[in-house]
This record gives structure tokens, sequence and C-alpha cells, in this order.
């Protein structure tokens, strides 16, 4: 049985942490729990037995599944009752909940880890110890035990509000919440003089270089404002070069360089050179966002020529002796309040215009917006809590008001952080933590969203779903963030899909802070080492031994889940000790790692639980894996990058593995690639390896939605192991072509989920020799094509797909130097991308709705079909280093469009290399493998 901590324990273990070498405020603000980390323990048990036990394809042979299940329905209860209206009950329990679940978990998987670990060969599924039976039957004996007191405080209460056992709450469904834009917006209400200001400072006459900051604190949208002002036509005409780059309170110089010069790599010294270089006589718009420091300033403005071209720099910053510093003589711009018909404007549309919320409700909302005194992050959170209530009553709205009134006289900064807490609060306890989660990723992060998902699935705390996958539910909770206005989408892609969000650095703060309360996450960065007195190099390892040698003693304190390394350098030389039998391992789920310096990794950690790591963000500084990685037999999630990437490891031991990404840099395309085998792994659902050649699973592998990169065997590949993938990537030798197989890829039509396809092959030629399969899956949405010069007949194939919205054509993907296509073809084409191209003869072009193009170095092509001028959906055409000609020709196009009152087109011409390509939807490099693609 769990044995409970009496306060003074508590209370001494929280002493002895604040006189170690580090604060204990880099761990906890305070040692209250709460429902929302209670129902992230119970959720994470709920989902490790149903991984582990219940899958279709289990890792281990489980005679008792009725004890599984029985087990399962009773932890549902909890997480039920956890969900419930707030009562005495749910919080006299709600830390025994906790104790319960993560003592429990940790048990479980501890056992596993042995398990795993001791066999020695490919042998699946395993026969469990009789040891993990009898645990799981304490952990059924101790619930039921909880449920039973449950059941008798409710009876006394008189309380029959609660759920009954085995009652399924329902998650709130995107579906059922407000409906988002169709496409992205900075919502900017009023403030036209203020953007008026800056457009003149910015086109002015002056030919001098000149430093423009705005001013405000956070949340009054200083960045919305600089970014209508960086996006407008204007501003893109005017300036030849444009570069946006956020600098936030940890500031970096080297990451800021690699920003502006949207590049990979190199030093200091070469990245300011590069720059200058760049920049030079040329007129530049330079955005430094969220600037905190007049180092950082004096780290940067160097970089800068003058050229007396009329270029100019605009900042933001929170801070009036920063402004005044980087200005140079210049005044500032001090960002206002809006005042009250622009803050209803904007409470407007974010609750009336998207949820239809009736008018009877107007004149409360006027109060509200009063109350809100003109901050438009406070109008926007406070919008989206009002609207997340899906059958809104007056008494939800007076109540929300009421809390407001005793914000009145307080200072703004204080009055946007009661009120996030006020809408935080009112989260249900599975978007509290999801909204938490983004204190682990450094501030001002864009946030790929495939990624965070990736990361929530892993973790365990979503709610399981009949008839949705994991992921589908991930999506979900994000979306009814998005709706609540706590987090921001800052790129959708083509296809109406969420590419890369964020959060405002003021709800960042809110999250990191809520976080580290909950005894959930610990980030190690500058500040925390500055402020333990410990030596850079070997932070993390002083930290984690350290939450180790405090908390071994208390299954409540045991320790946080998440570790966000932040530092500069990351030594994961941790311990390869073996923990004794009474020791109580670290209960690390996650260890993810944002720092810039290349990584020291020999040996690997070998932390029982672990089952997150990425390090994906810097290199691996070894010529090989370290063996040891094999050892971390828990983990679901693992990203690393390597200088090379060597399978001939026991990597069937990771069978737990559900994500597995691996970008090697450096890889040579003339040389033939190792092979790797990922049938001893059935949980795999996302693989993305670009170092070696991924074989076709020898037994079907249900879970797969995302592989690459797929080798292409001579007798073709039988798609029929991966029935539900939804991305794939295949890979063409050109050597072997000759030897192929004609209809070596027909099984791809069989392939019903399929809905995003790459097809590369080396970038020796291979015209005539290669052709498209007879039919493609009618469910693909985006098609990218590497090197593969198909014929005139496969475009045509193409076209014919009913769904494709994406069509991407690098390095000579269709040969010869015509194309022209029918009315009947490419019908849901949105964007289309063509780099690298003999395309010459291009008279007739059917793209009824397409909405962007880009045309990368097709330097034959002189002139765009007149029928692109009948198209009223394109929105942009992105020209990178080609004739004048067709630039002219695409001016003519939108001269005409402006002709009819539409102006709506953009034509951009980036000949001389824009230094941040923010429109372009992702970056591809020369090499039938892209390095940078994202996984």
């Amino acid at each position: 049985m769990l044995l409970m901590m009496k306060d003074n324990q508590i209370h001494s273990i929280a002493s002895s942490l604040c006189d170690s070498e580090f604060h204990s405020e880099t761990i906890f603000l305070h040692l209250t729990l709460s429902s929302m980390a209670a129902f992230l323990h119970i959720t994470s048990l709920l989902n490790t037995i149903h991984f582990h036990f219940l899958q279709p394809l289990p890792c281990l042979i489980f005679d008792d599944t009725e004890t599984i299940k029985s087990l399962c329905e009773k932890i549902r209860y909890l997480q039920a009752f956890l969900e419930g209206s707030e009562n005495k009950a749910r919080s006299v329990l709600e830390s025994e909940i906790r104790c319960v679940a993560q003592d429990a978990e940790a048990k479980i998987e501890s056992q596993l880890y042995q398990l795993y670990l001791c066999c020695n060969q490919v042998e699946h599924p395993l026969k469990p110890p009789q040891s993990l039976y009898h645990t799981l039957e304490q952990v059924k004996g101790t619930i039921e035990s909880i449920e039973q007191r449950i059941i008798q405080i409710k009876s006394n209460n008189n309380h029959s509000a609660e759920p009954k056992s085995g009652k399924r709450i329902e998650n709130i469904k995107a579906g059922t919440f407000s409906q988002r834009y169709s496409e992205p917006k900075d919502v900017m209400v009023g403030c036209d003089d203020e953007f008026d200001t800056i457009m003149h400072k910015l086109i002015s006459h002056s030919e001098k270089l000149e430093v423009i900051s705005i001013v405000g604190m956070g949340g009054i949208g200083k960045t919305t404002l600089v970014r209508r002002v960086y996006k407008d036509a204007s501003v893109i005409f005017h300036f030849q070069v444009r570069a946006w780059a956020t600098v936030s309170q940890e500031h970096n110089l080297r990451e800021i360089l690699l920003s502006l010069l949207d590049t990979n790599g190199g030093d200091i010294s070469d990245l300011q050179n590069q720059l200058r270089q760049r920049l030079i006589d040329r007129r530049y718009l330079i955005v430094i966002d969220d600037i905190w420091g007049t180092q950082a300033w004096d780290d940067l403005h160097r970089c800068f020529p003058e050229s007396f071209n009329g270029s100019r720099i605009l900042i933001t910053t929170r801070l009036k002796h920063v402004a005044d510093y980087a200005s140079s003589g210049n005044n500032p711009h001090y960002m206002r309040f809006l005042n009250f018909n622009e803050s209803w404007n904007l409470f407007y549309k974010k609750v009336f215009e998207e949820k239809k919320v009736s008018l009877k409700f107007k004149t409360i909302g006027r109060g509200i917006v009063e109350k809100c005194q003109g901050l438009p992050l406070t109008i926007i959170v406070v919008g989206g809590l009002l609207t997340s209530f899906n059958q809104p009553s007056v008494n939800q709205w007076r109540n929300i008001a009421e809390n407001l009134n005793s914000l009145l006289n307080i200072d703004p900064e204080e009055k946007c952080s009661k009120i996030l807490s006020l809408s935080y609060n009112h989260l249900p306890p599975h978007l509290k933590v999801c909204f938490l989660y983004f204190g682990v990723f450094p501030e001002d992060s864009e946030i790929r969203v495939k990624n965070l998902i990736r990361l929530w699935v892993a973790e365990g705390f979503l709610k399981l779903e009949l008839n949705e996958t994991m992921e589908e539910v991930g999506e979900a909770y994000l979306q009814n963030l998005v709706d609540r206005g706590l987090v921001q989408i800052i790129k959708w892609s083509f296809g109406d899909k969420m590419k890369y969000c964020r959060v405002h650095d003021v709800l960042h703060n809110f999250c990191l802070r809520e976080a580290q309360r909950e005894k959930l996450l610990c980030v190690v960065n500058e500040k925390s080492v500055e402020m333990g007195r410990l030596e850079k190099q070997h932070a993390l390892k002083r930290i984690l031994m350290r939450i180790k040698r405090n908390m071994s003693t208390c299954s409540v304190l045991k320790a946080c889940r998440w570790i966000s390394s932040q530092l500069i350098y990351l030594d994961l030389e941790i311990t390869r000790e073996r923990y004794d039998e009474t020791d109580t391992p670290l209960e690390f789920r996650s260890i993810l790692y944002f720092g810039w310096d290349n990584i020291s990794s020999n040996p690997f950690p070998c932390f029982e639980v672990l089952r997150l790591l990425d390090i994906s963000s810097r290199l691996i500084r070894e010529h090989h894996l370290p063996s040891e990685i094999v050892n971390l037999v828990n983990l679901r999630y693992l990203a690393l990058r390597t200088d090379e990437f060597f399978p001939d490891l026991e990597w069937f031991k990771l069978r737990n593995l559900q994500t597995l990404i691996v970008f090697t840099l450096y890889t040579d395309v003339l040389q033939p690639k190792p092979e790797f085998n990922i049938s001893d792994m059935p949980q795999l659902r996302h693989v993305y390896l670009n170092g070696c050649f991924l074989n076709l699973p020898t037994l079907v592998q249900g879970n797969l939605q995302a592989l690459s990169w797929l080798n292409l065997p001579l007798q073709g590949l039988d798609f029929k192991k991966i029935p539900n993938v939804k991305k794939l990537g295949i890979y063409i030798d050109c050597h072997h072509v000759l030897e192929l197989h004609p209809g070596s890829l027909n099984g791809l039509a069989n392939l019903q989920q399929l809905e995003n396809l790459k097809i590369a092959a080396s970038y020796k030629r291979i015209n005539n020799y290669f052709r498209l399969l007879t039919a493609l899956p009618e469910n693909l949405k985006k098609l990218s094509l590497y090197h593969t010069y198909l014929s005139r007949e496969d475009m045509a194939i193409i076209g014919t797909l009913p769904n494709l919205e994406i069509l991407k054509l690098i390095g000579y993907a269709f040969s010869g130097q015509e194309w022209n296509t029918r009315k009947n073809e490419f019908c849901r084409l949105k964007y289309l991308k063509i780099e690298r191209s003999g395309l010459k003869d291009w008279s007739s072009a059917h793209f009824s709705i397409l909405e962007c193009l880009i045309l990368s170095r097709c330097r034959n092509l002189e002139e765009f079909p007149a029928s692109f001028a009948e198209n009223t959906c394109l929105r942009l055409i992105l020209l990178i280093r080609c004739r004048s000609s067709l630039l002219s020709s695409a001016k003519q196009i939108q001269e005409e469009r402006l002709g009819y009152g539409d102006d709506t087109l953009f034509v951009e011409d980036n000949f001389c290399t824009l230094i941040h390509r923010e429109e372009e939807e992702e970056e591809e490099n020369d090499y039938a493998i892209p390095n940078d693609a994202s996984p």
C-alpha cells in the first residue's frame, strides 16, 4: 500500500532543496496538488496499461485479459471523478489518486524495463513474469479501496452528481466548438493610426539607416502590429530584402543570426560576415522582435551596414531604456491601449461572430470589455473563455464579470496574469495538461504541430477515445486551445491544417510557472544554473542526481516528469550505475534538449521509465550512435541528429517505440545506404530516417501512419504490410532503375488512407526508364516528386487525382520542355511548386482554384499561360532566380486583375535572394532525400 507523507516531512524536504546547490524554485513554486496533476497521472496510468496489454499487437502475452479490462474500468471511474464538478470529496482524494497512479505506473514500467532489457533475442510477444501479475492485482486493490471511499463520501454528502462507475466522459470535440478562420490571420482591430505611423517611418524619404523602436507591455499587440506591417504589399514592394528574428529574454547571437540568414550552420563570425554581405547595397527591412537587453542590440547592430538607401530596422521591446538605447536619438513609438470601441470590435469578432452568441449577452459583454481596459491579449483570452461554454448562460457570463470586478484597481501586468488564471481554471483537466506542456519549449518557440501532437501521444496524457486515433484526439485538443485564445496558429498548411503554433510569451510564463508549481517540469537554463551556482557543463547531471538523492524517500515528490534543457552545452553522461532493489528509480518520463551547442553522448543515461528523448535540435558529436540507446526500452519517442546512422544495434529492444526520428547530416546520395528493419517494433506509428533505407516490414504494421524513406526493391513492394499509412516516402536507387519491375509501385493504389506521398530518386538522370504507376490512391492530397523525370503521360495521370491539393515537382521531376494541362485536370490543386525544371513551353494551364504558385530556377520559361489571369483564386506568385521576362509576365497578370478591381494577387521576385522566406511552405535542398525535410 502507498505510504502518505506528513506535512512536516514535505516541508523538511522542501527546506533541504532550498539549501541545495540549486534553488528549489527551478523545480517547484509550492507543494500543493491539483486535480489536473492527478488527472494527468491517472490518465497516463490508463494509457500505459492499454499500451502494454490491450493493443491489437501487444508486446506481452497476458493470460488474464479480464483482470486488465476490469482494472481499466476502475481507472476510468477515477478519471471521470477527477473531471467532475468541484466538490469536497475530490479535493480530499485527488492527492492520493495522484500518488497511487504515479507509484503504480512506476512499478509497472520498472518491471517491464527489466523484462525487455534482459531479452537478448527477437522474441515477440513476451511472457510477463509472475511479479507483474502480482503488481497489477495490488494496483487494482488500491484503486478499489479509493473507489469505495468515493462512493461512501458521496453517499454521506447525499451528492449524486458525479459520474457512475464505468461511465465515459466525452472529450470536447473540435466540431462542437467554434469554427476557426479558413486562413491564418493576426487579429488586429483598431490602431490604424499606429499602423500608419509605423508605415510612414518605414517608407519615408530619409536615405539614412534608421532604427524604429516600438515599446509596450506584454500582450498589448506589438508583434501583431509589426506582422501586419511586415506583410503589407507596399512594404514587400519597397524593400529588396526582409528578415525577421525573435530575441526573447535569453538571447543567443548565433541563433538570431541563423534565423536571419535562414541557414543551418556556421560560427558567429562567419554568420556575421554572411549577413553583412547579403545586406550591403540592398534596401532591407530587419525586424528584431521581443528584445530585452542592450547587450543583445550591441551584438547585432554591427551586422547591419549603412548604405544610405533607406534601409530600416524595426524592434519591439517592453523596456523603455532598451528602445532609447537602440533608437539612437529617434523617439520610440509607445503602443497605446485600445479605446472602448476598438476593444468592443475585437471582443465582438472573437465572441459573437465566431460562436453566434445571442445578442442578449451584449450588455454583460460590454461590461466585461470595459474591465479588460484595452489590453488585446486579455480581451482575446476572456473572449475565448466565454466561447468555450457549449451552451452559454447569462449566469455564466455574469460570474465571469464578477470575477473581473476584483481586478479593477490593480496593475495591468498583474491583471493580465489574473485573467489568464481565470481562463486556465475554467479549462477541463485534459486541456490543462496540454496547455501547461507548452512550458517545456523555450520562450517564443515556433512549434511544429505534428511534432507537438506526437509528443503528447508519447507522454500518455491524451484520453483514449473510441473510433479516433490519438493523433485525432490531439488535434481536437489543440484546436480547442486555439479557439480559447490560449494558443496561436502562426502558419497553416495548404489543405487547411494547422502547421506551426506558438503561445504568447505572457502565456508561456504562466505555463512555465504553473507546470513548475504542479511538480511536472524542471527547466535547466542559464538562469536556473546561475541561481544554483552550478558549473554549466555538468548542470543537468548534477540537478538530476540531486533530485534523485533528495526525493527517493517520498512517493509524492519523487521527481518531475518533464526535463527541458536549454543550456548551451548538454552532457548526457549522467550515470551508468544500476539501481539497488531498495532504491527508488528516477521517474523522469521525458528529456528534451533545446540547447545551442552539439551534444556529448557517451554513454547515454539509463533511466528505467524514460519514455521520451528528443535531442534532435543539435548534432551528436559521435561517429556512431551510442549502443546504450537501445537500453532505454520504455522509450516511446526518440528523436536525434547524428553524423551517420548505423543500424547494427539491437533495435528490437525498443519494441515500445511509437515515433523514431533520426536526422543524418552530410548524407552522400552516391553511396549505398544501409538498411533498417522495423518488423520487430510493432508499436511504431511515425518513422523518419534520412540516413538509411527502410525495408518494408515482413509483418503487418497496422499502427504505422508515416514512413520515410522506404527502399524500392527490384521486385516492387507489397504495401499490404502497411495498410493504414497516411504519409509515405519512397526512394529509388537509379543504379537499379533498369532492373525495376514495370508495376513496382502499382500496389500504392490499395493504400486507401494515404494522403501524402513523396517519391525521390538519386539525382542521376533516369529519363525513359522509370514510369509512374497506372493508378494512385484517390485520397492523395499531397504529392512531392524529386528527380523522377516523368513523362507527359505520367503527368496526365497525376492530373486525374480527384483530391490532390499540393504538388511539388523538384529537380527535373518531369522531363521535356512542354507541359500543358486539360480542363478536367488538377481540379482541386491549391499549391504548385516547380523547382529546377527544363520547362519552356507552357501555353495551357488549367488550375481553377490554384492559390499559390512558386517557380524556382525555371530559367527556360519566359512567360505564363494567359489563363492564369482568369484564376481569381490565385493569391501569390513567387519567383526565385527566374527570367526577368517571366517576372514581367506575372506583373501583367497582376495588372489585369487590378483592372477588374481585384488587388488580392501578390507577385514577389526573389532573384536577389530573400533572407527569410516566410511565404514558402517548406524548404527543400538539392538532394533526392532532403536532409531538412520535416518528418
